[in-house]
């Protein structure tokens, strides 16, 4: 046997081979999802198992616009995910750098106090911040669940973008300086660009984390008008039986913002991603 036949065959088995069995494993729910969402009630109970609807329906997502408004549930998840990611993505710019480049008493504790913050869980943290969004009346309303998205979120994007910044040598900046910029200036003329991919990735952790937000809705939400995507999905539960076609089409159309959204940034998103991981 050849060293050409050894190679090709080393490739197939440890690579293509691995490859393949793990994109089927990460895309058979998905298939399956979209599958069941096709299907008639009745089929999605029918045995033997289909694998594919024996006769392709559109009835679920009629239904989800037509009598349940998920166009509603959608929107709400929209104006959270879209208010935290502004927010979160402007805060950690200004707080990464600050960490990053200037010196400060207290710079160590502030650091570990960030890392704290994100070993509490959502449960755990539920009660007291539910008094509070009560004694600020803002139960039953969607700027609750953008503070709260919005200050769970910005501690991990200050990380990442303390990450991105010192990737960048400060020479740029003194560089900048020594040609006649201010320091505001040579930040946005001179940093900013150059992280583009550190900020859409950044910008794209927020989005994803609070368009799936399910315990703080859960309870600064009763109201089913303000309810967002995941909150809705309870809507299929019913006590007797549960339309898992229903559930299933209301997935599928909560994937598309997630799907569109990297399919738009993902030239982005490889850069951002390993540039973070270097240690200044």
């Amino acid at each position: 046997m050849s060293i050409k036949t050894k190679r090709g065959l080393g490739r197939f088995f440890f690579l293509i081979v691995p490859l393949a069995i793990f994109l089927v494993i990460t895309l058979a729910p998905f298939y399956w999802i979209v599958v069941t969402s096709l299907k008639t009630s009745t089929e999605v109970f029918a045995k033997p198992l289909t694998y594919w609807p024996r006769q392709l329906t559109l009835e679920n997502y009629v239904n989800l616009f037509k009598n349940l408004h998920f166009e509603q549930y959608f929107l709400n998840s929209f104006i959270v995910s879209i208010s935290v990611t502004l927010m979160v993505s402007v805060m950690s710019l200004v707080g990464g750098y600050a960490m990053s480049r200037y010196k400060f008493k207290g710079k160590a504790f502030v650091y570990v106090l960030l890392l704290c913050t994100q070993m509490f869980p959502a449960v755990v943290l539920m009660i007291p911040l539910f008094e509070t969004m009560n004694s600020l009346k803002l139960i039953n309303d969607l700027k609750s669940l953008i503070i709260v998205c919005s200050c769970t979120n910005l501690p991990y994007c200050m990380f990442m973008m303390m990450g991105y910044y010192n990737a960048i040598p400060r020479t740029l900046e003194e560089a900048a300086q020594v040609d006649g910029c201010s320091l505001l200036q040579a930040v946005f003329k001179i940093l900013l660009p150059s992280m583009k991919p550190s900020i859409v990735a950044t910008g794209s952790y927020a989005f994803i984390n609070s368009w799936n937000v399910y315990v703080y809705a859960t309870a600064f939400i009763t109201r089913k008008e303000k309810y967002t995507i995941p909150l809705a999905l309870s809507i299929f539960q019913g006590e007797a039986n549960t339309n898992y076609g229903g559930i299933a089409a209301a997935c599928v159309v909560a994937l598309i913002p997630a799907l569109v959204l990297f399919g738009i940034i993902q030239k982005h998103l490889t850069g951002g991603a390993t540039s973070g991981a270097v240690k200044g």
